[in-house]
Order: structure tokens, then C-alpha cells, then sequence
């Protein structure tokens, strides 16, 4: 643990790029001299103006920048010239955390839990990520503090959240430390988040989700067993003859849960080429386990352990299929009997009404005259969880950030709400503490 130095001659600041006043989007960076660690790299879903509009592959970047989808940093894109000493650390792989990795320089380390880059490698052999995974990307261990430049120090701890891997992390200065909780939600059966302020310490600052509190949410504290519990009696309720679902490809629990689901129930599940790789990858292929053969998929070639279905199969005996469709892959459904089916959309994208194509998903399940159902579970605590966990972590100085409504948490000292685009030495926000 590097020792921590009179406030006053501190030199850590703290810039926020994305996540305020937002769900979609994080991105913080923590600077020491000209050295910084950027905390994720995520997308923000509410920007209508990329909406059917076809990038210029010679300005991606340049373009992306102007219409401010893109963050003004520095020496951190494919195009700049790098200087200083960079390092991106990850939270976990949901696209409001990495969306924009694709387009930073390849010179710059990415870094995230061993996990998170065992399933960044799959997501990439399906065409999903594009980051180099053994050449960029470098995997740390839980519970090891890591050097990553000469004055900063990270150190991963895991939580719980709907993605293998998801961390929170402590990043240390000479002069301060400060604790990321990442996304995070607390079920009876998980240990991890719960043992965060126990493992993290009380640190200077704390970074806490807000996706959870809002005012809808502050006097609702739900309590879940797990997933697979809350799940999988939902999924055998539904009495219609076939079942359409829409899924993340990023929570690996959810594909589990489907096919036990689906085993119960008597049906054979059948995935997209992609989503099956997932399910061989982690070894959950099973005999009423099938994907959905398409010849144009280069991934269907990576497939041995589970076998090929056609449309014409599906079509003979439809009533005893589950079957997934993405919204990319809705047009697929207009070969198929799916009329009067029960449409599933369980966390999957679009990942809600902030998402433009989310009206779209609506459209189309009107369209082919499915039933509508949202079936899932929060990643996130629920407000009063997120309460206890600030609390229980004792920071100086809380500031909530990724969720609409963040000014509704208090931490237990004092908090502290950023504006996006300003640089906070760390010594004035803990000026009243010292």
C-alpha cells in the first residue's frame, strides 16, 4: 500500500468524460503528473444522431469526436500521437463500460480481471470485440495491487454483477485512494459485493453506481435468492406454444439458466451460431441444445459439440422450439410460424427505452403478432443496497455517478456531484476532511 501524503501537495485530479446523469456510458480518468488510468470506456446509448447513418471509414475517429460520441482526451486514440503514460482499466465487458475500446491506440494497455478477458477472447472470436485480446488486452489477478505506472497503483476486486468477471477496483496515488465500485448488485447467494467494503478499505473517494436509485425505486428493496430462482419458474409459467427470446450475449449465468429452463419445460432451445459458440465455449452444450444453421456465419464453423438445425426443421415443429432472435436478426422470424409465440426479452439488446432501436423491438413483435414479455433480473442493487454499501464503505467523499437521478444518494460523509469535462484536484474535494 503506497503511503498517503499531506493533501495539500497533492497532485491526483479526477476528470469525468460520460456517466453523469446517465445510464449509459462510463468513463473517469485519474491523472498524477502525466501519468493516468482511464476506468472504463463505454458507449452512451442516447445519441440519435448516429441512427442509420453510415460512418465515413476515413474519419471514424475525427467524426465520432465532432459529434461528441467520442470524449475529448488526449493522446488516447488510434490517430493521436501518445505521449505520457496511459493505462485503461475495465469494470466489465457491458457495452456502456467498453463500447469505445475499439477505437483508442493499440500502443495503450487495457487491462481487466482474468475473467472478464477469458470471455473479451470469445466476444472477439465472434466478431463482437475487435480489441487485439492477446496483444492489448492483459488480464489481472483478483486481490494483487499492480503497478501501472510509476505512481499509480490499481488493485481488482470481484463483485457480483450479470457478466463474468466484474470488478470493482482501488486505484492508489501517492497522495490518495480511491474506490470504483464498477456495476454491482447484492443477491442472497453472492458474497462478493457484500465483502467489497471489507476487502477496499475506507477509502478517499468513492465512485458508486446509481443505476437503481431513482425515485420510482427508493422505497423498493427486492429480495432475490438468485437468477436462476427468480428465472427459471417465471420461464415455465409461460403457457404459450413457443417461446422467441432476446438475450446478452455478455451475462453467460443467463444462457444456463435458458437451456435448464428449456430442459424442464421438454423443448429443444436453438441459438444463433454466435450465441452458441458462447454455450460450447463454457460448456454447456447439452442434448435438447441446438443452433440455428447459417451458411453465411463464419462462426458456424467453430461448432462441433452441438448440433446444426435448419428453418426448414424449425418450421415442421415449431410449437416445440425455443428460439433465439436478436434484433439484428428479426427479419428471420418472417419465415417462421411465429405467430401468437411469447416474445422474451430478457436484458438483451436493445437494452431499454434508452436505447433508440428499443421503440423498433416493439414494432416488430407487434408486427409479427407476438405476446411481449420482459423476463429478467437487475444487474444492479436496488436503491437501498446502494445506500448500505456507501455507507459501509465510510469515503470521505462519495460521488454517485451512472444512474439518472445520482443527486438522491447521500453518502455517509460527504458527496460530491462532477460536471462532465472539469478537472477536481483530489486535495479541494477533500479540503473539509483534512
Amino acid at each position: 500500500m503506497m503511503e498517503q501524503n499531506d493533501f495539500k501537495n497533492g497532485q491526483t485530479t479526477i476528470q469525468f468524460y460520460a456517466g453523469l446523469k446517465t445510464i449509459g456510458g462510463t468513463i473517469f480518468e485519474v491523472t498524477y503528473k502525466n501519468e493516468r488510468l482511464i476506468a472504463d470506456f463505454g458507449v452512451v446509448f442516447q445519441n440519435n444522431l448516429l441512427k442509420g447513418v453510415q460512418l465515413r471509414p476515413q474519419h471514424v475517429i475525427s467524426d465520432l469526436k465532432r459529434l461528441g460520441v467520442l470524449p475529448a482526451i488526449p493522446n488516447l486514440f488510434a490517430t493521436d500521437e501518445i505521449k505520457g503514460d496511459t493505462t485503461i482499466a475495465i469494470s466489465h465487458l457491458h457495452l456502456d463500460h467498453i463500447g469505445l475500446l475499439q477505437y483508442v491506440h493499440p500502443e495503450i494497455p487495457i487491462i481487466m480481471s482474468e475473467e472478464s478477458k477469458t470471455l473479451y477472447g470469445h466476444l472477439h472470436a465472434i466478431g463482437e470485440e475487435s480489441v487485439d485480446v492477446e496483444g492489448q488486452v492483459k488480464s489481472v489477478p483478483f486481490h494483487q495491487p499492480i503497478q501501472v505506472s510509476a505512481n499509480i497503483q490499481v488493485e481488482f476486486f470481484p463483485v457480483n454483477h450479470d457478466a463474468p468477471g466484474t470488478s470493482a477496483m482501488r486505484i492508489t496515488t501517492p497522495d490518495t485512494t480511491i474506490v470504483y465500485t464498477g456495476d454491482v448488485r447484492l443477491h442472497e447467494d453472492d458474497v462478493d459485493t457484500a465483502n467489497l467494503p471489507n476487502v477496499a478499505g475506507s477509502p478517499d473517494i468513492l465512485i458508486i453506481e446509481t443505476t437503481n436509485v431513482q425515485e420510482e425505486f427508493l422505497d423498493k428493496n427486492p429480495v432475490i435468492q438468485s437468477e436462476a430462482d427468480e428465472l427459471i419458474p417465471a420461464l415455465l409459467k409461460i403457457d404459450s406454444p413457443s417461446i422467441v427470446f432476446n438475450i446478452y450475449h455478455r451475462n453467460v449465468k443467463r444462457l444456463e439458466i435458458l437451456i435448464e429452463a428449456a430442459r424442464q419445460k421438454g423443448k429443444i432451445i436453438v441459438f444463433e451460431p454466435e450465441t452458441a459458440y458462447l454455450v460450447q465455449a463454457y460448456n454447456m452444450e447439452a442434448p435438447h441444445v441446438r443452433y440455428l444453421l447459417d451458411d453465411d456465419s463464419k462462426v458456424s464453423r467453430l461448432i462441433d459439440a452441438i448440433e446444426p438445425i435448419t428453418i426448414e426443421q424449425l418450421k415442421s415443429d415449431f410449437s416445440q422450439v425455443w428460439l433465439q432472435s436478436s434484433y439484428h436478426q428479426m427479419m428471420t422470424l418472417l419465415d417462421l410460424p411465429v405467430q401468437g409465440a411469447t416474445y422474451v426479452h430478457s436484458n438483451g439488446v436493445p437494452l431499454g427505452s434508452f436505447d433508440p432501436m428499443y421503440a423498433g423491438l416493439f414494432e416488430w413483435v407487434d408486427k409479427l403478432g407476438m405476446e411481449f414479455v420482459v423476463l429478467g433480473v437487475s444487474g444492479h442493487a436496488s436503491a437501498a443496497q446502494i445506500k448500505w454499501l456507501a455507507d459501509a464503505m465510510q469515503a470521505k467523499v462519495t460521488i454517485p455517478l451512472h444512474g439518472f437521478t445520482p443527486e438522491l444518494l447521500q453518502g455517509p460523509n460527504e458527496t460530491f456531484l462532477p460536471e462532465t469535462g472539469v478537472v477536481y484536484p483530489i486535495a479541494s474535494l477533500l479540503k473539509e476532511k483534512e
